[in-house]
């Protein structure tokens, strides 16, 4: 082996929450393993996100998509007690719930079949009238209408979480190759009869040299469908691209907000030491981040609506951030079916925070065990070949 390769078991192209959480859980499975990342280990979309784990209060419908996001939630309290057993880090899971708040009459059209859904399958949604939603929270609008709460929806700080899950990682012996990007997928044929026309990864070709390892776990976020093989393999398409979204912190003086607290057209998010964020808008300027005069005003004038003292408060920071979206909005989850070794957890969207501990299991099993106790088949790395194949588009 020359000086410019490394041996591995487990390659993880991304460092991000999702990234470092297979890591850690592969290390913990007595794998050597390597996590390259081309920036910064979780300075992309989990450092820009608002670290919600509101499954209930986003959900439109009880789909595939909507179980894993609640069984992921159900798995946060245990999963960041022992994330901070192995790092040291408090990852300020809050538990406070979330309010959702109508405040027209559209918006009670919208609540109404949230709550009429929720309710009827049984799910812990509580509906208030607006004097006890303002008990609550008395700085939300006074000409508040009525509200759910979600007392199960829950948040969690995830900038400490991705410092959590790096540090966790570290301690297990996870390798980090940082400011090193991926050139390539290494692959090769696999001399075997009974698998004839299979491929098998055998390591990537990064900017630093070749990392080589018979497992490779694509978890590149927005990039993810810019990876290429050396051979002639064509691997899934994968259709993720980044949504650019800002987003806003401000101080908050005492008394501060407790819970998320919802509109239809915005939230606010508390975090400890002062200060909440808002967020966020929704658009596609390709892999450019900015901040924008009038992302930044769309933001403030519907975070009013909820706290009407927010255009007061002090700003503290302001950033954007890009979620990859696949082209059905699903996350791209489980082993690709031509390439022996090569596993994919990307495409996360808007639920990459909330889906980290059930991806860490479910991508850990696969690798660990050759398959996984998580239902994976709404979002197989290979539905989008199935859907060419049937002519329809995701």
């Amino acid at each position: 082996m020359s000086d410019n390769q490394k041996q591995f078991d487990a390659a993880i192209v991304g460092g991000g929450v999702i990234g470092c959480a297979i890591a850690w859980r592969l290390a913990q499975g007595g794998m050597r393993v390597a996590v390259i990342e081309r920036g910064d280990i979780g300075r992309e979309a989990s450092f820009a996100a608002g670290g919600m784990l509101v499954p209930l209060a986003e959900a439109d419908e009880a789909d595939d998509l909507f179980h894993m996001c609640v069984a992921s939630r159900a798995m946060y309290a245990d999963f960041a007690h022992e994330l901070q057993q192995a790092s040291g880090i408090n990852v300020e899971y809050r538990t406070e719930g979330t309010l959702y708040l109508s405040l027209t009459e559209h918006d009670d059209e919208e609540l109404e079949r949230r709550w009429q859904w929720q309710h009827a399958a049984g799910l812990n949604v509580k509906r208030l009238n607006a004097d006890c939603a303002r008990k609550l929270e008395p700085q939300i609008n006074p000409q508040l209408r009525w509200a759910l709460k979600f007392p199960d929806d829950h948040q969690i700080n995830n900038r400490l979480l991705i410092a959590a899950l790096h540090t966790a990682a570290r301690n297990a012996g996870v390798e980090f190759q940082t400011q090193t990007e991926v050139e390539s997928l290494l692959i090769e044929s696999l001399l075997i009869e009974s698998r004839a026309g299979r491929k098998q990864i055998v390591g990537v070709r990064t900017s630093r040299g070749e990392v080589i390892s018979k497992t490779v776990i694509v978890a590149a976020g927005s990039w993810s469908s810019l990876l290429k093989t050396e051979a002639e393999t064509s691997l899934p398409n994968l259709n993720v691209a980044p949504v650019h979204g800002q987003m806003i912190a401000v101080e908050m003086p005492s008394p501060a907000v407790n819970h998320t607290i919802y509109s239809c057209r915005a939230y606010v998010v508390p975090r400890l030491g002062g200060f909440v964020i808002a967020g966020s808008t929704s658009d596609k300027f390709g892999f450019e981040k900015r901040v924008t005069a009038g992302g930044m005003a769309s933001i403030i004038e519907r975070a009013k609506e909820i706290l009407p003292g927010f255009a007061d408060l002090a700003v503290t920071e302001t950033w954007s951030g890009l979620r990859p979206r696949a082209a059905d909005g699903l996350p791209v989850i489980g082993a690709d079916d031509s390439v022996a070794g090569l596993v994919y957890a990307t495409g996360h969207y808007r639920n990459g925070i909330l889906l980290t501990p059930i991806t860490a299991q479910a991508v850990s099993e696969i690798v660990l065990k050759g398959e996984s106790g998580v239902q994976l088949s709404a979002f197989s790395p290979q539905r989008f070949a199935r859907l060419q194949a049937d002519g329809s588009k995701p």
